[in-house]
């Protein structure tokens, strides 16, 4: 067994550019034996069995070609996530992992099945079982095209939500139809915070905001279906999270490739993505509208909101080449008789609003505890608004019509009378 000091002896440069059909990395003396009988009854040389583990192999691929199949000791399923997402950005897309480890909990295998692991062996293992994974993960398939179906799975409808200018609520917009599309229509959904800087759908939520959108924006190139697992937070068996909070003074690259990598991963393993969208745009934020099923623009019924609804409108018409964004008025009935009205609002933007949501004073209470307003105020006009609009996105459903009538609402407010 080589060492890990001698490690060039058992694999190709990548100069070379020819793959190997095996390599291995382990640890202990028992499974090393294993797999010197394994590479002689192949009639390979022992040189493909190194000594380390799968941080050692992620080192080693650096500078020498993926073999076909590779095996690899995990030392925990604590330490495996971030193991195996270094090894994919060394590893040729192609390659077949084996796993082995002590790890013996079911979940661990499902876990690893789930991330592509072609198979996970229990040591101490027998030859046999290394022969069968080997064959398992050698073995080309066979692509069947498949016919068209009605029925099949369908990629996520995409919905982008940007605020006319700070302040007017895209974020709470955002979490909100997120939790209603999740937790009230069990629609498989993701939440993506796309201002790294000054996100704040994870404070909304009351979470720890991750790395994950910086890994993305920086290094789209590892952007895979494990990336993902890592990365993102799940809530619950219908709602996962994608978030960061960088340093400001931090100076984040944010390309067209990165959004189009996220989308290509993300959208098979979901039915809905609700991305929050900064007011400042750049190439990354500007390829999620543009590929965006429904944008919808957050406002408020001011004259500053009404500029800068203009101008998402045409950006969206003569810039991207998309249809008209959702128009959502916020917090309506705050201003009182200092409120725009509405139908002057719409005679100035050339649209109507779809959807008027009504100011609710514990807002701001339930987002400073982490709460989601839809669940802790679901009878309130503002939450059936809300409904409304996430019945909106799935199919099968018959939308309910938004609450056309505020009088009685708006007279509640001093300044309305």
């Amino acid at each position: 067994m080589s060492s890990s000091g001698n490690i060039q002896a058992g694999g190709i440069t990548k100069e070379h550019g020819v793959r190997p059909a095996f390599l291995a990395f382990t640890n202990d003396s028992v499974s090393a034996e294993t797999l010197k009988q394994f590479a002689k009854s192949q009639g390979w040389e022992e040189s493909v069995i190194h000594q380390g583990d799968i941080d050692t192999a992620a080192e080693f691929l650096k500078s020498h070609t993926s073999p076909h199949v590779l095996c690899v000791d995990i030392a925990s399923s604590e330490t495996a996530p971030a193991a195996l997402d270094r090894l994919a950005d060394v590893c040729d897309p192609t390659i077949k992992v084996i796993v082995s480890g002590k790890v013996n909990e079911y979940s661990f295998y499902c876990w690893l099945v789930e991330v592509g692991i072609s198979s996970y062996l229990l040591k101490p293992f027998t030859l046999l079982a290394l022969e069968a994974a080997y064959r398992k993960a050698a073995e080309v398939p066979v692509i069947e095209i498949a016919p068209v179906s009605s029925t099949a799975k369908k990629d996520a409808k995409v919905i982008t939500i940007i605020g006319s200018r700070g302040g007017a609520g895209a974020t709470t917009v955002s979490v909100n139809t997120a939790w209603i599309l999740a937790n009230s229509l069990h629609q498989k959904t993701a939440l993506l915070d796309f201002d790294p800087q000054l996100g704040t759908v994870a404070l909304a939520l009351d979470l720890e905001p991750g790395k994950g959108l910086r890994d993305a924006l920086e290094k789209p190139d590892r952007i895979d279906g494990l990336f993902l697992d890592r990365v993102m937070v799940r809530i619950d068996d219908y709602l996962s999270i994608l978030s960061t909070e960088e340093s400001l003074e931090e100076d984040i690259a944010a390309s067209d490739v990165a959004a189009e990598s996220l989308f290509k991963q993300i959208k098979p393993k979901f039915s809905h993505i609700v991305v929050d969208v900064p007011r400042t745009l750049t190439p990354f934020t500007r390829h999620a509208l543009k590929h965006s099923d429904h944008i919808i623009c957050v406002t408020e019924y001011t004259i500053m909101g009404l500029r800068e609804s203009l101008r998402y409108l045409e950006y969206c018409r003569d810039v991207l080449k998309v249809g008209a964004p959702i128009f959502v008025a916020n917090r309506v009935g705050l201003a009182g008789k200092h409120q725009l009205p509405q139908a002057e609002f719409e005679k100035g933007l050339g649209l109507k609003m779809e959807y008027n949501i009504p100011f609710v004073l514990d807002a701001q209470i339930a987002a400073t505890a982490g709460e989601v307003l839809a669940e802790t105020t679901k009878n309130t006009p503002a939450t059936k608004v809300m409904h409304a609009l996430a019945e909106r996105f799935v199919e099968g459903l018959e939308p309910k019509a938004p609450p056309k009538k505020l009088d009685k609402l708006l007279s509640l407010f001093k300044g309305g009378k």
